[in-house]
C-alpha cells in the first residue's frame, strides 16, 4: 500500500507593519500556487519583512544594493521529495507598488509570494520571453486565486 504524502509545513513569520494580511489565507495562497504548478511542497518558511531588512538580505546573498520585492532560497535536499523553500517578501515595498498600480498591498504581497514560488519551480524573468511567460503565469494563478490579475490587472481585472 503506497504511502499518503506528508502535508505542506507552511511557516509564516510577520516582522513589518505596512500591509496586513491573514496567514491562512497566505497558505492557501501556497498550497494554490503548488496545485496549479503540479508541484509538491514539502515546506515553505514565508517571511514578512521591511525594506532594510529584505536590503541586509538583498546584499548579503545576492550582492544587490537597496531593497527588493521577493528573494526565494529553494533548501530541497537531494533525495528528498518536494520543494522545500524559504521566501522573503517585503511588506513595505508590496505596500508602494500596490499603491503605483493601483492594486493595493495585499495583492500586490500575494503577487511576491506567488513570483517567489515560481522562480523555484523553474520560471526566469531575466529574457523578454522568459519575463512575458512568468508575469503571464502568476496573473493565471491570483485569478484562479479569487484576487484576480496583478501585473497587468487593467487587461485581466
Amino acid at each position: 500500500m503506497p504511502t499518503k504524502p506528508k502535508p505542506t509545513v507552511i511557516s509564516i513569520s510577520n516582522r513589518q507593519r505596512a500591509v496586513r494580511i491573514s496567514q491562512e489565507r497566505l497558505r492557501r495562497l501556497i498550497r494554490h500556487v503548488a496545485r496549479s504548478e503540479g508541484q509538491r511542497l514539502a515546506e515553505v518558511d514565508l517571511a514578512i519583512v521591511g525594506d532594510d531588512d529584505i536590503a541586509g538580505l538583498n546584499r548579503d546573498f545576492l550582492s544587490h544594493s537597496g531593497p527588493t520585492d521577493v528573494l526565494s532560497f529553494d533548501l530541497s535536499e537531494a533525495g528528498r521529495t518536494g520543494i522545500v523553500a524559504q521566501l522573503v517578501v517585503s511588506g513595505s515595498t508590496a505596500k508602494k507598488q500596490g499603491q503605483a498600480r493601483g492594486t493595493g498591498a495585499q495583492r500586490e504581497l500575494m503577487l511576491y509570494v506567488v513570483h517567489g514560488l515560481l522562480h523555484l519551480m523553474g520560471y526566469e524573468d531575466l529574457s523578454i520571453r522568459g519575463a512575458a511567460r512568468m508575469h503571464a503565469r502568476e496573473d493565471e494563478i491570483l485569478s484562479d486565486f479569487g484576487v484576480g490579475a496583478t501585473y497587468q490587472p487593467s487587461k485581466k481585472s
